[in-house]
């Protein structure tokens, strides 16, 4: 018993050090995804501008000064939302309750009207599998606020007899060209920050947009097939 107990101590401890280890992880990606490139490509920008106030082109000038103090808005914006998310985990309701908030909060905060549809049965997934779900749809939420100039946003979750999830989020703003997914510097970090996301759940992301007619955001994932790896990956 002595023994017994002495293991199942050193178990204890090797499973808090883990997590521990776990939380700085998913700390360091979300850093990473957020603020850390809003400021590296601010930092680009505040570059440009002195190259430009050197060669003396005050117009130019003027504009990049307008995008970095827009920059650094947002950077607030995300630092206030990454804070927000880390007091306030997700609820015992899951996923689907979640999402209805966040597009609720939203359409509030931006004045976008928002919908949020659900089909079929309520996902089974893991508490770390469900916040980055969450966390794909608030990118996809906070770029449309960013640049899509859009009147309405339709978020849709569904889930088929083969456990299969689909996270669809569309919008009729002013869309883009795949070209401009390039664009300046910081225009659309947020598209290649879901792309990331979606790949280290084990999902798939498909974008779509046209000039005038709107984005198209799409992440399909299987929760069966990657469930066990997921829950090593992230944490709860």
């Amino acid at each position: 018993h002595l023994g017994m107990a002495v293991a199942k101590q050193q178990s204890d401890r090797e499973a808090r050090r883990l997590s521990i280890v776990e939380e700085r992880t998913a700390l360091a990606h979300e850093l990473h995804d957020s603020l850390a490139q809003t400021l590296a490509s601010l930092r680009f920008q505040v570059r440009m501008l002195q190259d430009e106030l050197s060669s003396g082109d005050q117009n130019a000038a003027i504009q990049d000064l307008g995008r970095i103090s827009n920059g650094l808005d947002e950077a607030h914006t995300e630092l206030r939302e990454l804070l927000h998310g880390f007091r306030a985990p997700m609820d015992q309701r899951g996923l689907v309750s979640a999402l209805e908030k966040l597009v609720g909060r939203f359409e509030q905060e931006s004045g976008v009207k928002g919908f949020f549809h659900r089909e079929g049965r309520d996902p089974v997934l893991s508490s770390s599998e469900e916040m980055q779900i969450l966390r794909i749809a608030q990118e996809s939420l906070t770029n449309i606020r960013k640049h899509a100039q859009a009147h309405t946003v339709r978020v849709l979750l569904s889930t088929r007899g083969d456990s299969a999830l689909v996270l669809l989020i569309e919008d009729d703003g002013r869309g883009f060209e795949d070209a401009a997914k390039v664009g300046r510097p910081g225009e659309h970090i947020g598209l290649s920050i879901m792309e990331e996301r979606a790949r280290r759940l084990g999902g798939e992301l498909r974008i779509e947009s046209d000039p005038g007619e709107g984005t198209r955001i799409e992440l399909n994932y299987r929760p069966t097939n990657r469930k066990k790896e997921a829950e090593k990956r992230w944490i709860v």
